[in-house]
């Protein structure tokens, strides 16, 4: 069994979508995200998808760049 996910798409010049799942993104107990959503669910409330890079950066909030430490 696995998380119930909810999502909006609206198509148009740019995608704009909102979603949530029942939890959270991260399946690691104890993780800041393994619950985070759960709040947002329970209240019927969505939160923005990020699909263009100018948006994905303003949120970053860690990078890997494989060969590197």
């Amino acid at each position: 069994m696995g998380n119930s996910f909810v999502a909006v798409v609206e198509f148009g010049k740019k995608v704009k979508a909102r979603s949530v799942v029942t939890g959270g993104q991260s399946s690691q107990p104890g993780d800041k995200h393994f619950t985070d959503q759960a709040p947002l669910y329970c209240d019927g409330k969505f939160k923005d998808v990020l699909f263009y890079p100018e948006d994905i950066q303003k949120h970053v909030e860690k990078t890997y760049h494989p060969g590197e430490r």
